[in-house]
């Protein structure tokens, strides 16, 4: 008698990143964030999809740079962002057989 596997399951991953530019740390985040998502469900996946995007904290660093401390001085940013994101997961519920 064959049952249904595919089951679905809504999922918060909290993740910190950082980057030279906002666009670069939000892509980050995502990445990790499915890697993070395969870790807690340990189940084959079959989709993902993002409901909710918070972002709890960013922080925002200058930093002076001069080419020889002297010429074309400019300021660069970095950005931590601390992204907390609500999924809704897809996933197979197959069980490893015992040998």
């Amino acid at each position: 008698m064959s049952e249904q596997l595919l089951k679905e399951m809504d999922h918060t991953v909290t993740v910190t990143m950082s980057g030279d530019g906002m666009v670069d740390t939000v892509g980050k985040i995502f990445n990790m964030m499915r890697k993070q998502v395969f870790q807690d469900i340990n189940k084959p996946i079959i989709q993902m999809d993002t409901q909710e995007v918070y972002f709890d904290k960013v922080d925002v660093t200058e930093k002076k740079e001069a080419f020889l401390f002297i010429f074309m001085p400019r300021v660069r940013r970095y950005y931590t962002v601390t992204a907390r994101i609500v999924l809704k997961v897809k996933y197979l519920d197959v069980q490893e057989e015992d040998k």
